[in-house]
């Protein structure tokens, strides 16, 4: 490399203005209220998702400067070696990232052992596989300069086995326990590590995971955040290296009700409950 360039990048390594959020799944809901957010405070944000005008079209309502700073990379994370695919095309293009909010994510409802096995395993890709391979891939980057943040986006019903979300409720487990676990790895490195939990949020969500039960539409709406405000509540927690956050009051009180029962009791519970509503 000529030591031009090896300057100009070890340049951009070390100037924060220089440096960009990448927010996956930011074409619409949550993923879409952390560009706006992060563009509002001036944060340069590498859009990915898989709809590259839906993505464009969030680039556009960034304010100047920060429109023209920022940059919309089409990935299906769902796919195998998409994640490096993505971490490969931002260092090629001299992309540095000190913040990276891992928000794409998919569910499917349904009895588990009726579910469309492929969809199954693109959900796992895309939960598990993709979150865990942009935090090491972009996780090394961060440690070699000493400085980052990272946000996982879990869920709630990540705290407790969920009948006809099962997987998905998994996936989101397995979140919940990386982030941790990734923390106190990363303890004393200059990167914090955040869980975001939210509950039901007003997004596209209950249409995407083949939800047709209107009750439980109507339950959703009803009991769910505003996407602004869920994202709000992760970029606050992320800013004062919080652990982890549930979104909402109900979902915190909740948790700690939940969380004095027996393992087998919640699921019981839910179960009941979502057999009322299906």
């Amino acid at each position: 490399m000529p030591i031009a360039v090896w300057h100009f990048m070890l340049y951009i390594g070390m100037n924060p203005s220089y440096m960009h959020a990448l927010i996956t799944g930011a074409s619409g809901g949550l993923g879409r209220e952390f560009a706006r957010q992060l563009a509002a405070r001036g944060k340069p944000c590498i859009l990915v998702g898989r709809d590259s005008a839906r993505l464009e079209a969030v680039r556009m309502e960034m304010p100047e400067p920060v429109r023209g700073q920022s940059v919309v990379l089409a990935a299906d994370l769902s796919t195998p070696g998409a994640a490096d695919g993505l971490h490969a095309a931002c260092a090629g293009r001299g992309l540095a990232v000190d913040t990276l909010v891992n928000n794409a994510g998919s569910g499917l409802f349904g009895p588990s052992l009726s579910l469309n096995t492929a969809g199954v395993a693109a959900m796992i890709g895309l939960n598990v596989t993709a979150l865990t391979v942009l935090c090491q891939l972009f996780g090394s980057d961060m440690r070699s300069r000493g400085a980052g943040a990272i946000l996982n986006v879990g869920s709630f019903a990540g705290l407790n086995a969920t009948p006809f979300f099962a997987t998905y409720a998994a996936t989101k487990s397995y979140v919940l326990n990386y982030s941790l676990a990734l923390r106190a790895e990363l303890a004393g490195s200059g990167i914090s590590v955040t869980c975001l939990m939210p509950g039901y949020v007003r997004t596209g969500f209950d249409e995407h995971a083949g939800i047709v039960s209107e009750a439980y539409k109507r339950f959703s709406k009803s009991n769910s955040l505003p996407a602004d405000i869920v994202a709000r509540i992760g970029l606050d927690a992320m800013d004062r290296h919080r652990a982890a956050v549930i979104a909402g009051g109900r979902n915190r009180l909740a948790a700690v009700l939940f969380g004095l029962l027996p393992r087998t009791a919640p699921p019981a519970i839910m179960k009941h409950f979502l057999d009322s509503l299906v």
